[in-house]
């Protein structure tokens, strides 16, 4: 089953999903440093199985970047019901 981009990303971080917003980002998040995006970037090569080159990492520097990559798979996977953007 697929996990919401929101899920995989605070797994990785080791934070809450509420800590989460479609503006965090590298570095703009307090979990989301080098080592912090190293983990987001094995954690969604491993959930998603793709390998991310050097180009996508730099598109998933953002959770609006992993959210506009991997939205298409979700809602193929009839995952539309995942939380895709973030909760106002």
């Amino acid at each position: 089953m697929l996990k919401s981009p929101f899920d995989l990303v605070a797994d990785a971080l080791g934070c809450s999903t509420d800590s989460l917003s479609d503006m965090s980002a590298l570095n703009a998040h307090p979990m989301w440093d080098s080592l912090g995006h190293l983990n987001v970037m094995m954690a969604l090569e491993e959930h998603y199985g793709v390998c991310i080159d050097d180009d996508g990492i730099r598109t998933h520097q953002s959770m609006a970047g992993i959210i506009q990559t991997y939205k298409a798979k979700l809602t193929d996977s009839g995952a539309a019901n995942l939380r895709l953007e973030s909760v106002s």
